[in-house]
């Protein structure tokens, strides 16, 4: 509804800027001439019709492409592509192109809405040619420019050329920001040759990772993983351990990397447990909770371990936590008893069965799996496991 009302105003302002033309150019007219083009009255009979479709190719076709009316048709090569009708704006923005008598500014920002279009039309050769135009400009533009070519290598997961393009626009304002994206492409360089067990490779990736982002804990977790791949145990414990001061959230993603780090001889169980009694403090979250309550309950048994539970869920109540604690009852009870409580914990699973474990915190997005890159807003480490009562 909102998209088809501003619809009917950028047509409403082809209209007005067809008008201001003609008015302009109203003196240098014959008597006989008509005020009009020749599409122009079928578009206004289009538009009362309520079919902007067919009104908007009336009036483009009528509407000339001059200083007075560009922002028109740039507003409405932005509103086709928005609505998904790119092909629409691809030729709205190649028809102002092809008109030579125009400023170099308005030229710029053409191109850089004709990159916009190839970008979501999944054209990246041509957005990229495009666009590496743009960038040896000396203006804003060009900053722009930059910018969307950054995603044209995301998207091709061309991380060097991610990184080369960035590492120009880490100077701006929003030096931080691509600081943190420049983290994740190296952890990406570094993903890729850990599959490929070039370790030497892999390590020299994440100190440069490190080195754009201290804070970066996935950086930490990929470390994590290489120490436990050259089986020193130790190292990976300690590596793994950082997370807690990187960003505490993404403490339950490391633990079971932790775990197998810390039993193949790299922490004993005290440590392991100091270490997540420490972390719980900092976040509630039921991973811990329940990594906590195995080793509780190798040392203490099942009423220790149910106690454990139990307290955490009275100040931070959870459905997992509470389908643990049902699992412990279950064991030891029978009949009756045994049977509704297995009644109980299907419920229970049924109420996060179908529920998302991650959020974006900067646009919303949310799945079951945690992406390091936003799909949505773009962002690199926004997401992390929700907290509540369906999630952690």
């Amino acid at each position: 509804m909102e998209n088809g009302l501003l619809y009917l105003l950028i047509v409403a302002a082809i209209g007005c800027g067809w008008w201001l033309g003609r008015r302009q150019r109203k003196d240098t007219l014959s008597p006989e001439e008509p005020p009009s083009g020749p599409h122009y009255y079928a578009g206004l009979n289009y538009l009362l019709n309520e079919e902007p479709d067919r009104a908007v190719t009336r009036f483009i076709e009528d509407l000339g492409v001059n200083q007075d009316t560009i922002e028109t048709h740039l507003a409405l090569g932005s509103l086709l592509r928005r609505r998904g009708e790119v092909e629409k704006a691809v030729v709205i923005h190649q028809n102002i192109l092809a008109h030579g008598a125009l400023e170099d500014s308005v030229v710029g920002n053409v191109q850089l809405e004709l990159a916009r279009d190839y970008l979501l039309a999944g054209l990246l050769d041509r957005a990229e040619e495009l666009l590496l135009e743009l960038a040896q400009r000396h203006d804003l533009i060009a900053q722009e420019g930059l910018a969307l070519l950054v995603e044209v290598y995301e998207r091709e997961k061309e991380w060097y050329k991610a990184i080369a393009v960035s590492e120009k626009l880490a100077g701006g304002d929003d030096g931080a920001r691509y600081d943190q994206a420049i983290s994740h492409y190296y952890c990406e360089i570094a993903q890729v040759q850990l599959a490929a067990r070039q370790i030497e490779s892999a390590r020299e990736a994440l100190r440069d990772a490190i080195g754009h982002d201290a804070k970066n804990a996935r950086t930490s977790l990929l470390l994590g993983q290489l120490e436990l791949q050259q089986e020193r145990f130790p190292e990976a414990v300690r590596a793994l351990q950082r997370i807690k001061d990187q960003s505490p959230l993404y403490v339950p993603e490391s633990l079971p990397d932790l775990l197998k780090a810390a039993e193949l001889g790299g922490a004993t169980p005290e440590q392991v447990q100091r270490y997540l009694r420490a972390c719980l403090a900092q976040t509630p979250s039921i991973s811990i909770v329940l990594t906590l309550a195995s080793s509780i309950r190798e040392a203490s048994g099942d009423e220790a371990m149910a106690k454990f539970i139990a307290n955490h869920l009275k100040r931070n109540p959870t459905i997992r936590g509470l389908t643990q604690l049902i699992d412990l009852h279950i064991d030891n009870t029978s009949g009756v008893a045994k049977q509704n409580l297995s009644i109980l914990r299907s419920f229970a699973e049924a109420l996060v069965a179908d529920k998302p474990a991650y959020r974006c915190h900067e646009c919303g997005f949310d799945g079951k799996k945690l992406h390091w890159h936003c799909p949505v807003c773009k962002g690199w480490g926004t997401i992390h496991a929700i907290f509540g009562l369906e999630g952690e």
